[in-house]
């Protein structure tokens, strides 16, 4: 594709893998590893989600704009997996070990849903749509 959107999909990648081994964990009834999980999704998926809100999406809105279609599918999870982030966040603050496995396992869903449509549309459609100087 080009280097910004090999960039992001690298980036997936590296999620994918910990959201294996943190899906496995939770398999495992293990709740011990959730505030690392939740440490590593506020610092890498939260900013991975900046970077594209930022740069990415506003790009490709011109093209084919953000209020329905692909772009407001995009937002409306970012905007969920926030509110599933914080309550994650708040269970685990709280000792409620329980609630944040359910968060947990709802943000892997999430997640595995949002990059193979990004990985399978969006950024295939930024690929063609976006000039090499937007890229």
């Amino acid at each position: 594709m080009n280097v910004t959107l090999d960039l992001l999909g690298g980036q997936h990648q590296d999620v994918l893998i910990r959201l294996d081994e943190v899906e496995r964990a939770l398999g495992n009834g293990e709740t011990s590893g959730l505030a690392g999980f939740a440490s590593y999704l506020t610092r890498e998926v939260a900013h991975h989600f900046e970077v594209e809100e930022q740069a990415l999406f506003p790009l490709l809105a011109g093209h084919i704009g953000s209020e329905q279609g692909p772009l407001a599918v995009m937002n409306a999870e970012h905007a969920s997996f926030r509110e599933l982030l914080r309550q994650l966040g708040d269970d685990l603050d709280s000792g409620r070990p329980r609630q944040a496995q359910q968060y947990a396992r709802e943000i892997v869903d999430l997640l595995r849903g949002h990059i193979a449509k990004e990985d399978q549309v969006l950024f295939p459609m930024a690929a063609r749509l976006l000039s090499p100087e937007e890229l």
